[in-house]
């Protein structure tokens, strides 16, 4: 009679079978780890200092992971690529220079010229595409920036006057001849906004005293809505007549009369 322990070969067949299928299945529920670049977290990818992204080992997630490597770069697709014209110093900018903002010197500049405004350059040098260049800048008023005129070959700011607005006899609308002028003051009240003007209307002699404070009125209040028309601020104006009270000359002519008949706009 054979013994119990030794049992058949049925059923050791059976035991190996199912330890074999208890070892499968622990596998299967723990899982194999995965291989780089493959991943299911960080941790993974840590060993190549990178990070997991959509299961793959990537160099970046956001710029996070790349202002760590290097202040200038940004994540683009994945990948920390330096910013166009980025610097931290000179050295990054053969060229010209690192300008950074004075307010927070510790962060990255942008790479430019030499120069970014006038003030840049040594005296006697003007700033002209980020170049310190002499300053013989003009040869004429066109070539210099508004508000600003041509003296001895270099743009200077020049206080501006208002000049003289003409009128027809017995007329208070503006000639087409003297539109430039009126356009020339507006941007003259539009220089020098810390100050109030007058609009003064005078006439000539011809009429009577009522009737021309009444015209030079009109002649006054025509050029101020003009001004204001062409942007410059109508509460720093006043309008007043001196009728035929204020004449340039004294002469009975048309050339003298043609002088009186006018608008002055001048500092309150």
């Amino acid at each position: 009679m054979k013994s119990a322990r030794t049992g058949s070969p049925e059923t050791a067949k059976a035991l190996a079978g199912l330890v074999l299928g208890g070892l499968l299945m622990a596998a299967t529920l723990s899982g194999c780890p995965k291989s780089y670049p493959d991943c299911d977290d960080d941790k993974t990818c840590a060993s190549h200092a990178e990070v997991c992204v959509a299961n793959k080992c990537r160099q970046c997630r956001d710029d996070a992971q790349c202002t760590k490597l290097d202040a200038c770069l940004s994540c683009q697709a994945n990948e920390c690529v330096k910013r166009p014209r980025c610097c931290k110093s000179a050295l990054d900018c053969p060229n010209g220079k690192c300008w950074k903002d004075p307010a927070n010197p510790s962060a990255p500049g942008t790479c430019g010229g030499m120069c970014q405004r006038d003030g840049d350059c040594p005296s006697g040098q003007r700033c002209a595409n980020g170049s310190c260049v002499p300053d013989i800048s003009c040869t004429d008023d066109a070539f210099c920036p508004e508000g600003q005129r041509c003296i001895d070959g270099r743009c200077a700011i020049v206080p501006c006057t208002p000049q003289p607005i003409y009128f027809d006899f017995n007329e208070y609308v503006i000639r087409l001849d003297q539109e430039q002028a009126v356009a020339d003051n507006a941007a003259c009240l539009k220089q020098r906004t810390s100050e109030r003007f007058v609009a003064e209307g005078h006439c000539d002699e011809r009429g009577s005293d009522e009737y021309n404070l009444a015209l030079g009125q009109r002649r006054a209040a025509t050029v101020v809505r003009q001004y204001q028309t062409l942007g410059a601020d109508r509460a720093k104006l006043n309008v007043i007549s001196y009728g035929e009270e204020k004449p340039v000359c004294g002469e009975a002519r048309e050339s003298c009369w043609s002088l009186n008949r006018r608008v002055e706009t001048n500092p309150k």
